[in-house]
């Protein structure tokens, strides 16, 4: 009996070690496809981190660009506030402008000393 259980034993033990071979390949082949997907990934993030670069130099460059074109705009409008502080303001226009329509012979009615004369008399013979 002892050989009987001997072989019993020793059957258990190699299909035991058989299931636990079988397992073993099932984990290695499993860590392999993991391992290919993780190789698979890190493939796309890289591309995409290197496109992503690409993206950023774009981007750079633009706001260089930008930069570039502000500081433009700005000196163009400093120079033309510099202009227009020498320019007349619109008050300054409108004074001007009553100062000559106060002056404006066509439109002011001036009176001549005749008149002025003619018109005192009258009023003098009003009151008398």
């Amino acid at each position: 009996m002892a050989e009987r259980e001997i072989a019993e034993i020793t059957s258990e033990i190699v299909r035991r070690l058989n299931e636990n071979t079988r397992r073993i390949k099932l984990l290695e082949q499993s860590m392999e496809r993991i391992e290919e997907r993780i190789g698979k990934v890190e493939e796309s993030v890289l591309a995409r981190l290197s496109d992503l670069k690409v993206e950023l130099d774009k981007l750079g460059i633009k706001l260089n660009s930008i930069s570039d074109r502000l500081k433009l705009l700005e000196n163009e409008v400093n120079r033309i506030n510099k202009e227009l502080d020498k320019k007349a303001s619109k008050a300054e226009l409108k004074q001007l402008e009553n100062f000559i329509d106060l002056i404006n012979p066509i439109t002011s009615k001036f009176v001549t000393l005749d008149q002025l004369d003619r018109i005192l008399d009258e009023r003098l013979a009003k009151k008398a």
